[in-house]
């Protein structure tokens, strides 16, 4: 199997706390990728709704942050992501 190679760049506190839970799973960050590209190859798309075959009809949340991502993966926006300290009060908000 020929092996390739992705980079990617992203914001340090983003870095950490994927880290941070990755091992807290018993996991390395490496795997946690792995795990998500082949999820997302089997799936054709995200297991949400961001897949080709309704990428015009997303919630509106969602386009909102596929938009916002990007612009800020461009520095259009500068990263106004809070750091999330406990996933439990974030799901309350929603």
């Amino acid at each position: 199997m020929t092996m390739a190679q992705i980079g990617i760049r992203l914001d340090e506190r983003e870095k950490i706390e994927f880290e941070k839970i990755a091992n807290s799973l018993g996991m390395s960050t490496t795997t946690a990728i792995k795990m998500f590209i082949a999820k997302f190859n089997r799936d054709k798309g995200f297991d949400y709704p961001v897949t080709l075959d309704n990428i015009n009809k997303l919630p509106e949340e969602v386009e909102k942050a596929m938009i916002i991502a990007k612009a800020e993966e461009y520095g259009i926006l500068i990263d106004q992501s809070e750091t999330v300290d406990d996933i439990s009060e974030l799901k309350k908000r929603w």
